[in-house]
C-alpha cells in the first residue's frame, strides 16, 4: 500500500463517496466519515475544498487494515465543533480540520490478541512513516476495548503516553 500525501481537489458534481472512490480509498465509505458511532450522531459534510485533508489519513488507515488483514471501522471522523465539544474532544482536534479518524476493531475481531495487534500496526505505522505524514497518534483504554486515533498533515506527534510511549520504545 503506497503512502501518500498526493491529492486532488474535488470535480465539481463529485460527491464525497465517489472522490473517496476516485481517490483510491477501498474500504471506507463517505457515510462512515460522518458518522459518530459511539454517540450515534450523523454530522453535516465538511466544506468540499477540505476533502483532499483526509486522503492521506485514509490512506493511512488503509495502511493499517491492511496489515491487520480484517476490518477496521470508524469511530469518528469529522467533527464540526459543537459535535466536538459534545463529546468531549481536544479544542484543536484534527477532526475539526477532517483530518482525523478514531478507528476501532469490530466487535467480532477484538480480541486480546487482535487488540495488542492493532496497537502495534499503528504504532509501526507512526514509527515508518509518521514525519513524512505529519501523522498524530493516540492509542485508548486498551482495557475496555480498541480504539485507536490518527491524523495527518497537521504535525508528528502522539498522546496517551501511558500505552502509546511504551509501546513505541518497544518497537524502536
Amino acid at each position: 500500500m503506497l503512502l501518500t500525501n498526493d491529492t486532488r481537489p474535488p470535480k465539481p458534481a463529485e460527491t464525497l463517496g465517489q472522490y473517496l472512490h476516485e481517490m483510491g480509498i477501498e474500504h471506507f465509505t463517505a457515510p462512515e466519515l460522518l458518522r459518530m458511532r459511539r454517540a450515534a450522531i450523523d454530522v453535516p459534510e465538511p466544506p468540499r475544498d477540505w476533502w483532499p485533508r483526509m486522503i492521506p489519513t485514509l490512506r493511512a488507515a488503509e495502511w493499517v487494515r491492511h496489515r491487520m488483514d480484517h476490518p477496521i471501522i470508524v469511530g469518528n471522523g469529522y467533527r464540526p465543533e459543537p459535535f466536538n465539544s459534545r463529546v468531549g474532544g481536544a479544542r484543536r482536534s484534527q477532526h475539526l480540520y477532517f483530518r482525523a479518524l478514531d478507528l476501532d476493531l469490530p466487535l467480532r475481531h477484538r480480541s486480546q490478541d487482535n487488540q495488542g495487534k492493532f496497537y502495534e500496526v499503528a504504532a509501526e505505522l507512526f514509527l515508518s512513516h509518521g514525519a513524512y505524514l505529519k501523522m498524530g497518534l493516540g492509542i485508548y483504554r486498551p482495557w475496555k476495548g480498541t480504539r485507536v486515533h490518527i491524523d495527518t498533515g497537521y504535525k508528528q506527534r502522539h498522546w496517551t503516553k501511558k500505552y502509546s510511549r511504551p509501546l513505541l520504545d518497544s518497537l524502536r
